[in-house]
């Protein structure tokens, strides 16, 4: 059977704190205030001192483009900074520190640095899997969340449980060697839905939700786009509000460092970190994606949601409450992270959840085979073969 940690998390306050490592002011400044500040010569001046910093910028920008890796490591050590991966990891950090110093000691308007959410929810579900076969109905077999403070930029808890499949209860060779998961540890566990409300559960004892903001955080789309799908659709179960949209790290990932969409561990190497644990171990590979959602953070990144469920073909056979229903690619994102209206309604009032006609698992199998990411930025596609290379074992 899992376990959930009862690690206590408190509701937020907002309240930041400064960083207090100055830098030399190397811009002039307008004088004036008052009525002059309205001028515009006043706002002349302004946008001559924004002028001015932005040139002095480039041109340490420029400095740093030349710097060794021994330079930039001593550095970023003097500056107190990570000094771990490759040379353009290194450069983006030292420019990003001295971007914002710069701008900040110039008073110039900079977008805020105030994050978008409390915690972040790093999930990496195990499923039921089969060597070389498609269409395989998957069902979640592993469950682990792990919770980041993002105020703290660190991991304050975690929940984790197995769960037991019911269409294919008796899990396959290959299953039990790339997951590390024996048919020991499912037999021991309840079925998805005992599993998933204790998640809600958790969740509403860490006030997410409800006072604190939080955001999913997955390695990939096929976490929620496929496995929670598949599962909900498996088990009759309503699918979760606050898994309609999430952070995509890959995209996060590359779009943030410049260097394209990387498997988890290339993510760690490109950042000089090395996995820990057991690769295909859903708990382990939550905590390598933590490790990298939390120095994203430190370099600088502001984390946000940026995939949603509408955009996946399975989206259309779920169910969702009568107000799910009726969102949109274009207001999803701003829906509140709550939990689902089916797990209120049954932990109040006692109410069973009206639910709709059953959908054939080969129909959402079929949609699912359409599995795609389709990325206007780079105008590249990664389809269900990535998903089926995920279930391979590496021999290498």
């Amino acid at each position: 059977m899992g376990s959930m940690s009862t690690g206590d998390v408190g509701v937020h306050s907002q309240s930041q704190t400064q960083d207090e490592n100055e830098v030399p002011n190397m811009t002039g400044r307008g004088a004036g205030g008052g009525a002059r500040e309205k001028t515009g010569h006043s706002r002349a001046v302004k946008d001559g001192a924004s002028d001015n910093v932005y040139r002095k910028l480039s041109v340490i920008n420029g400095e740093i483009n030349k710097m060794s890796r021994q330079q930039l490591q001593e550095r970023l050590a003097d500056l107190k900074k990570d000094t771990r991966g490759v040379n353009d990891v290194l450069k983006k950090r030292l420019k990003l520190y001295y971007r914002q110093r710069k701008l900040m000691k110039a008073n110039v308007c900079v977008p805020s640095t105030k994050p978008m959410y409390d915690f972040l929810l790093v999930i990496d579900f195990e499923a039921t899997c089969e060597a070389d076969t498609t269409n395989y109905p998957h069902e979640i077999i592993e469950f682990p969340i792990i919770l980041v403070d993002v105020h703290q930029n660190s991991v304050v808890d975690e929940f984790h449980s197995f769960c037991r499949p019911v269409l294919n209860p008796q899990l396959s060779e290959f299953c039990t060697e790339l997951t590390g998961i024996t048919q020991t540890d499912v037999d021991a566990s309840e079925e998805f839905p005992a599993v998933f409300q204790r998640v809600e559960e958790w969740m509403r004892e860490k006030h997410l939700g409800e006072g604190n903001k939080f955001a999913v955080v997955t390695d990939g789309p096929w976490d929620v786009s496929r496995f929670l799908c598949l599962q909900c659709q498996h088990s009759d179960h309503l699918f979760p509000r606050w898994a309609k949209k999430w952070i995509n790290i890959r995209k996060t990932y590359g779009s943030f460092y410049k260097c394209g969409r990387k498997k988890l561990e290339e993510m760690l190497i490109y950042l000089g970190m090395k996995f820990e644990g057991k690769q295909h171990s859903g708990r382990d590979d939550s905590r390598n994606i933590a490790r990298i959602a939390i120095r994203l953070i430190e370099d600088g990144c502001k984390v946000k949601v940026n995939d949603f469920i509408h955009n996946y073909p399975g989206f259309k056979f779920l169910k969702f409450s009568n107000l799910d229903a009726e969102l949109t690619d274009s207001d999803a994102e701003d829906v509140d992270d709550k939990l689902t209206e089916e797990s209120k309604d049954v932990k109040k009032k006692g109410v069973k959840v009206q639910r709709s006609a059953h959908v054939d698992d080969r129909d959402v199998s079929s949609a699912m085979t359409r599995l795609c990411i389709n990325d206007k930025r780079e105008e590249s596609e990664e389809d269900v073969s990535d998903l089926m290379t995920y279930y391979k074992i590496q021999k290498s």
